[in-house]
């Protein structure tokens, strides 16, 4: 049963509390405390609406005296159903101290002026010991777990006495009521109340997060995918995917023991080992299931056609999401979505790929890259552009696990704004107080207070400013109009805002939460309070062009052009995640890998790529950058997946600093993925035994060809195209166009390759003359090779392993 927990010592004191609690006081309207008091009644609910909900204070403080504020004119009883509510809101969390739970119920409950006895049975260490992690959004963001709780219990109350037994009774239809309320699907709260009040439905996870998790590695589908699905559903699943596992494991089983979370959440950084054999292949379309390994840089090589490329796809799919599809379609689907988000970054490597273009370089740019009104200056100069390590290692640093939330943001605005200039130190202050006290604010619009209902129109400040001594011939472009309008007017509670770093970074995320004020005291007078929902950690943050297709203009304030939002990667700075959830992992993968010169192309970076000397590991070091400055090192979620085609160049070849920083893993030929292939009688893996077998004895394994020209072919049509236009051009490449050992790979007769001996021209000494051949390919010259030719090639190699 779902009620299981190996952790927590105090669950069965914990449930039963909940089950006292939903008799007393949901059904009962009694208190968990006193017996002779009616606290969970709707009357005292809609007070505490009233004096809470109604009345929030998000923003910074402490909770308690913001609460103690909130309910000072409030009656005594309603004091004491926050208190008890506290109790409720706080009874799962298990890293949330007992005597520090007890402490604040305690502390809520005094504010009605009386006192909550110390040995009050609900408060004991066991009820109070809690059943699993809430994460410290949970914890941070309490008030609004109580918003949803009073809405839903309100409502609740409503309800018809028959109708709230049945609802109390029946654990899917509470749980599909429960959803159904306001912001019911978004809410830890939620889950963590279904399974307080029937813990042998609903498991003991607190966030949609990991129920999706679960769902998403057990079934081998994608996140998304579960995502979709109705939230009761989601639950009724994870009960029949626990009952399939006990019966498997035969003994109770909990999604956060031992043995069993390995196989949904693996480490933020797995990849995978080397593929298995063919006897360990499992699912329908013959799809690898590895474990999971922990190494950062991998580099996977073999010869050409072995589907590399496509690994490297398939591999940062399964690196971002944990698992990756079976099918071709969706892996290639997902890694396109993974691209746009910008968590995969792709880079062929060449003979003059340079540093300047994988880590930084000087590029020229002409006029300012500041958040300054003015003139552009003329003449360019030289500016250091990040290459594309570290543009994706920024990322990987800066960007939050995005929360799975369901908001809709398409009727939002989109305003970039300024909070100072970026490259002057004496803005800083402004910077500061806008994060700090939540808010964007204007030096534009003068002192005057706009805060007037009669400036609610752009005329209306267009006319008033023109008052202004001086300004009488003001345009509709003046800063002091047009910049204080979109703050005043254009922008609403609820829209986005990107806070500007110059014209090429964003700094930070927010949302507007408040109307326009004005302060006469301050520096700039002109404000509007935000949500910052996410800040950069230094002053680099990251590059515009990951969330917008442009760079940002030099206005204080404007509306962006949401044509122009990449949404996907706006959204997780928009909507992050539980600021103890790690930083999701990034993927870049390196094409040709060996084509290039490594030691110019990574310079003093190349030690950066040992596991030890990453961001926050044991041995972690940090360069400063010849071009920007800038003190650099490479992110422990920071993923580097490279190819190595053989026939360009053998391992033993590389670079012997790369070799000792990379994990290799061969991606050989394998025939026995063709061996369902058949086309008139011929095997396709019989062909490319026969030839691989020939090649190998001529240049080796790293000469090789791979299945993958082959995986397609469905008629005798097709495979003598592939040989014609794929194979022997690869093969004369091979043999520096000698023909006479293309043929004697394709078995040495005339089936593919016809030999012609050429008659020596008149005058030449026989004496002197040597055999001359012409090789004719069959195909360019007949449009086939036969049915026979690979009948000769196939025979030939068994009858001399025979």
């Amino acid at each position: 049963m779902a009620r299981f927990n190996p952790h927590e010592e105090s669950a069965e004191a914990v449930y039963a509390a909940a089950e006292t609690w939903l008799d007393t006081c949901l059904l009962g309207d009694g208190s968990i405390f006193s017996s002779n008091n009616n606290l969970w009644t709707k009357e005292l609910l809609d007070e505490l609406d009233e004096r809470f909900v109604q009345n929030l204070d998000a923003g910074e403080g402490d909770f308690f005296e913001k609460l103690e504020a909130q309910l000072s004119g409030g009656s005594p009883q309603c004091k004491q159903l926050m208190s008890e509510l506290h109790w409720l809101i706080l009874l799962f969390a298990s890293r949330i101290s007992e005597p520090k739970k007890r402490k604040d119920v305690q502390l809520i409950w005094s504010w009605s002026g009386e006192t909550l006895p110390e040995d009050q049975p609900m408060l004991s260490d066991a009820t109070l010991g809690g059943l699993g992690h809430t994460g410290t959004a949970y914890n941070t963001h309490r008030w609004r777990e109580f918003v949803f709780a009073i809405n839903a219990l309100r409502e609740f109350k409503t309800k018809p006495p028959e109708e709230q037994t049945q609802l109390a009774s029946s654990s899917w239809d509470f749980a599909r009521w429960l959803t159904s309320v306001s912001d019911g699907e978004n809410r830890q709260f939620r889950h963590i109340l279904a399974n307080l009040l029937f813990p042998d439905d609903f498991e003991r996870i607190s966030t949609v997060r990991d129920k999706h998790a679960i769902l998403a590695a057990f079934e081998d589908v994608p996140v998304k995918d579960v995502q979709k699905r109705d939230l009761v559903e989601i639950d009724q699943s994870l009960k029949e995917l626990r009952q399939s596992l006990e019966g498997e494991l035969g003994k109770p089983i909990d999604f956060y023991m031992e043995g069993v979370v390995e196989r949904w959440k693996p480490s933020p950084d797995a990849v995978v080992t080397p593929p298995m054999k063919a006897d360990a292949r499992n699912g329908d379309d013959g799809s690898v299931k590895r474990p999971a390994s922990r190494s950062l840089n991998t580099i996977l090589y073999g010869p050409p056609g072995t589907g590399k490329t496509y690994e490297t796809a398939k591999r940062a799919v399964l690196i971002c999401d944990g698992h990756a599809p079976t099918k071709r379609e969706d892996v290639m689907k997902r890694y396109d979505e993974l691209y746009q988000e910008r968590r995969i970054e792709f880079v062929t490597f060449h003979q003059s790929y340079s540093y300047e273009e994988f880590i930084e370089g000087l590029r020229p740019e002409t006029g300012n890259d500041d958040d300054a009104d003015g003139v552009q200056s003329a003449g360019f100069r030289l500016v250091a552009r990040p290459g594309v390590l570290k543009r994706i290692a920024e990322r990987a640093r800066q960007r939050p696990a995005k929360a799975n939330t369901q908001a809709d943001y398409s009727d939002r605005r989109i305003f970039k704004v300024s909070l100072g200039r970026a490259w002057d130190p004496e803005d800083e202050d402004i910077r500061t107080e806008a994060y700090e006290k939540g808010l964007v604010s204007l030096g534009y619009g003068g002192k005057i207070d706009w805060s007037d209902p009669k400036f609610g129109s752009y005329n209306a400040v267009y006319d008033r400013w023109r008052e202004e001594p001086g300004e009488e011939e003001a345009t509709g472009k003046n800063p002091n109009i047009e910049m204080l309008n979109q703050l005043r007017n254009n922008m609403r509670p609820g829209d986005i805002v990107i806070a500007s770093q110059g014209n090429k970074r964003v700094r930070a995320v927010g949302v507007v939460s408040g109307p326009y004020k004005f302060d006469p005291d301050v520096r700039h007078h002109h404000r509007r309070e935000v949500e910052w929902r996410w800040q950069a950690d230094d002053d680099s943050g990251i590059e515009v062009e990951d969330i917008y297709a442009s760079n940002f203009s030099q206005q204080s304030i404007y509306q962006l052009f949401p044509n122009k939002i990449n949404w996907p990667n706006l959204l997780a700075y928009l909507e992050p995640a539980t600021t103890d959830a790690p930083h999701p992992p990034h993927v870049l993968i390196i094409d040709e890998i060996n084509r290039a010169n490594i030691s110019k192309v990574l310079g003093e970076l190349i030690t950066l790529l040992e596991e030890d000397k990453r961001a926050s590991a044991l041995n972690e070091l940090t360069v400063t950058l010849p071009y920007s400055g800038d003190r650099f090192t490479l992110p422990p979620n920071l993923h580097i997946v490279g190819t190595m085609n053989t026939a360009d160049r053998s391992i033993a070849l590389l670079d012997t600093a790369l070799r000792r920083r990379f994990r290799f893993e061969e991606l050989p030929p394998k025939p026995e993925i063709l061996s369902d292939i058949v086309v008139e009688d011929i095997g396709l893996d019989s062909v490319l035994e026969a030839i691989n077998k020939r090649l190998e004895w001529y240049l080796g394994a790293d000469h090789l060809i791979g299945h993958g020209y082959f995986t397609s072919v469905e008629s005798l049509e097709q495979l003598d195209e592939v040989i014609a236009n794929k194979i022997i051009p690869l093969l004369r490449e091979y043999f520096h166009e000698d023909l006479g050992r293309v043929r004697a790979i394709l078995g040495g007769g005339n089936a593919f390759l016809r030999r012609e001996r050429i008659s020596s021209p008149p005058g030449v000494d026989d004496a002197y003359e040597d055999e001359r051949f012409r090789y004719v390919d069959n195909y360019l010259e007949l449009g086939q090779y036969g049915r026979e030719a690979y009948e000769e090639l196939i025979s030939s190699v068994q009858q001399q392993t025979g």
